[in-house]
């Protein structure tokens, strides 16, 4: 029996492809489909009250993407990530954000790096042990603000597409207190150089961000070990 996939907010105006897209993403990136999973187009379109085309474009742009596979059968199916998928991921998305962070100390503004740091404040929880939601956004936001001041169009749309795939990953695997305390501290730096102005500490904080990033998800996914 086919999965039902848990409706999320799109954004208005979306057209349908856009918004089957959208939904499609958010239940994968939030580990509601495992790795193989089928995605069966008929239901899906039956799910969303839409015809099978905005479906069957979805999931080619999905295919795109790297989130699901097109078989030669016309089966579409999750993709499974092997070490390697992981590691190579990660690895372009650091190139990614990195460039992005030194690009973006050039044209992000005052008003947002203020909002960044009443985002860091409120991420320190009364006790070390209560790290959570407040962190999680103001990495969500640190990231976004920095892809979306970047100045390059091409680049901010590859860093989405690279969030997605970790988002991906990233729902395979618990993140500690610890690791969220640590990935405080390292946004810290990243926003202390983005204050600063300083464009090569920024990116230099970016890429040891997202280096540190991956050794922690490589040591907490147990199907990595599947596959060299």
């Amino acid at each position: 029996m086919s999965k039902t996939i848990e409706f999320q907010g799109v954004a208005p105006r979306a057209s349908l492809g856009d918004m089957v897209h959208q939904q499609i993403v958010e239940a994968l990136v939030s580990g509601q489909f495992s790795g193989g999973e089928e995605l069966n187009e008929v239901s899906l379109a039956s799910q969303f009250h839409v015809s099978r085309t905005p479906v069957r474009e979805a999931l080619r742009r999905l295919a795109s993407e790297g989130l699901v596979i097109n078989q030669r059968n016309r089966q579409t199916t999750v993709v499974e990530m092997s070490r390697r998928d992981v590691i190579e991921t990660y690895e372009v998305r650091r190139i990614l954000e990195a460039s992005a962070a030194r690009l973006a100390v050039e044209q992000v503004e005052p008003r947002q790096l203020a909002d960044l740091r009443t985002l860091a404040a409120a991420a320190i929880p009364p006790a070390s042990s209560d790290w959570g939601q407040g962190e999680r956004r103001f990495d969500e936001e640190l990231h976004r603000v920095i892809a979306d001041s970047c100045g390059n169009r091409k680049l901010q749309q590859e860093i989405q597409r690279y969030k997605n795939l970790v988002r991906f990953v990233r729902s395979r695997v618990a993140r500690s207190t610890q690791r969220l305390a640590q990935g405080h501290a390292e946004h810290l730096r990243i926003l202390d150089a983005l204050e600063r102005r300083n464009g090569a500490q920024a990116e230099a904080e970016m890429s040891a961000h997202i280096a540190s990033a991956l050794q922690c998800v490589l040591e907490d996914l147990p199907l990595l070990g599947r596959t060299p």
